[in-house]
């Protein structure tokens, strides 16, 4: 599958697909950098994943808020998150269909 032929597709949504991607990367780099925190035994090393682990949380509230902001992610209402992610299993079922 060609990602970009597929955003292509996606039209209005390609903001929404993009964004997605991007918070869910943020929360996999919070959680390496918090691991990797917990392994080190070096002051200096874990200071600068202190640093990169803000830094990290930052970012991930910067792309939450955006979506929020956006109606793309609510956090905070359960049954709108639900319908949001059912209409996006829809839509990918479609595409996927339609190849």
């Amino acid at each position: 599958m060609d990602l970009i032929k597929e955003l292509d597709k996606s039209g209005e949504n390609k903001d929404q697909i993009i964004a997605t991607e991007l918070l869910v990367t943020a929360k996999a780099a919070v959680r390496t950098y918090a691991v990797a925190l917990t392994e080190t035994a070096s002051p200096e090393v874990r200071d600068v994943l202190k640093r990169q682990l803000k830094q990290a949380i930052d970012q991930h509230g910067r792309i939450a808020d955006y979506m929020m902001e956006n109606n793309m992610y609510y956090a905070h209402d359960v049954d709108k998150q639900l319908e949001l992610d059912k209409k996006k299993v829809k839509t990918a079922k479609k595409l996927v269909k339609d190849k």
